[in-house]
Order: structure tokens, then sequence, then C-alpha cells
């Protein structure tokens, strides 16, 4: 399989570590700048969004969360719970989380495009904050915040997320309840893997996967 992917997408980072919690799973990690519309990425998916997973009959797989949950139905993993579709607040964390990091991600990436402020961009940043504030007493509240299952994962590489790329507003709505979430995450690990210096360095699968 060829992962297509970039060294600062969360979407990207989500399916690389499960990727390799995923067992005698074999990905060849093939790094491209989306923003450039390489060939190679058109090629397999005429958006040029990253991640996309392109199997070894050549069918291909695009948005994190169809890859992910390809993984997990595909191969043995030891590491991640298995998804329990009718728990509501596992349901809710990950839902929560996935929208946290679309909209962390797409307010990062209209500034590209737009000078000043954007009403679309303002209202991002507002509901980032609104967010982080619910998080702090949902994390007291809703236990599948301590388990080891994908919506835990998605919800941990969001934060870090937005630790990199709203730095500020990370450190002026993060403290206490979040910070202390990613200090005991049980994903810490596997994350420090594939660390954002790691991954500026462009390794390679099983490079990664020796190190875990």
């Amino acid at each position: 399989m060829k992962l297509y992917l970039n060294e600062t997408s969360p979407f990207s980072r989500v399916v690389t570590a499960v990727a390799l919690m995923s067992e005698k799973a074999s990905v060849e990690l093939v790094w491209v700048d989306p923003w450039s519309s390489p060939d190679a990425l058109k090629q397999v998916n005429p958006f040029c969004i990253i991640p996309a997973l392109e199997l070894d009959d050549g069918t291909v797989l695009t948005e994190s969360m169809v890859i992910c949950q390809y993984l997990l139905a595909t191969y043995r993993n030891v590491f991640l719970a298995p998804m329990d579709l009718t728990n509501k607040q596992e349901m809710a964390l990950l839902g929560s989380a996935k929208t946290l990091m679309d909209v962390a991600f797409k307010t990062v990436a209209l500034k590209r495009f737009t000078e000043g402020k954007n009403e679309l961009t303002t209202r991002g940043i507002e509901g980032l904050k609104e967010a982080l504030l619910r998080s702090k007493t949902d994390i007291r509240k809703n236990p599948a915040y301590k388990e080891k299952t994908l919506a835990t994962l998605y919800f941990h590489i969001a934060l870090a997320y937005i630790q990199l790329r709203h730095e500020a507003l990370f450190e002026q709505h993060a403290a206490g309840e979040i910070e202390a979430f990613l200090e005991k995450s049980p994903f810490s690990d596997v994350l420090e893997t594939i660390s954002l210096e790691t991954l500026a360095e462009k390794p390679s699968f099983e490079g990664l996967r020796n190190s875990i």
C-alpha cells in the first residue's frame, strides 16, 4: 500500500498512527506537498487532498476516517479498542474530535488565500475557543476520554495541531484538564514516535515502526 501524506497534516498523522498500530500492514509513505498539486497525488486523488491510501490492487481510499476504519477492519490492532458505534459517549467524542481537527485545519488553510480578517476564520476561531472550554468539562465527565479508541486518538492529534498552529489560543484556553489529558493520553508513546520533528525528516514506514 502507498500512503500519500505530508509532515504537518493532522489527518495524515492520525492515519499514520493507525497504520503503525496495525499488525502486518505494509505501507510505503509517499511524501507530497498537496498545495502544489503534484501529478503523483493528482493521479490517485483528483482533489489533491491528503491523506490518500492506494491499495495493492489500485483501489484508492480517501478521507482519514475512511482509511482508519479500513485499516482497523483489515488488520489486527492490539493498541486500539474496537469502536462501539452504540456507545453514545464514544460517538460524541469522535464527532467533536473530528470537527475540532477539521475547523482547526480550515482556519489555517483560509489564511493562505485571504488577507486580514475573514468571517469564516473568525467564526472558526470562536468555535475552537468554545470547543476547548467545553472539552475541559467533558474530560471530567466522559469516561471515553480515557479509553484507547480511535475517538481519543483523533482528539489527541487535534489538540496537538491546535497547539502547533493556534499557539496563543491553546495557551489561553487549554490549561488544566486539556494539558493533563495530553500528558496522560494513552497514545503519548506512539505519537512521540511520529512527532512533527520526526515527520519533518520524511522517514520510511519501517523506520517509524522500528522506533515503537
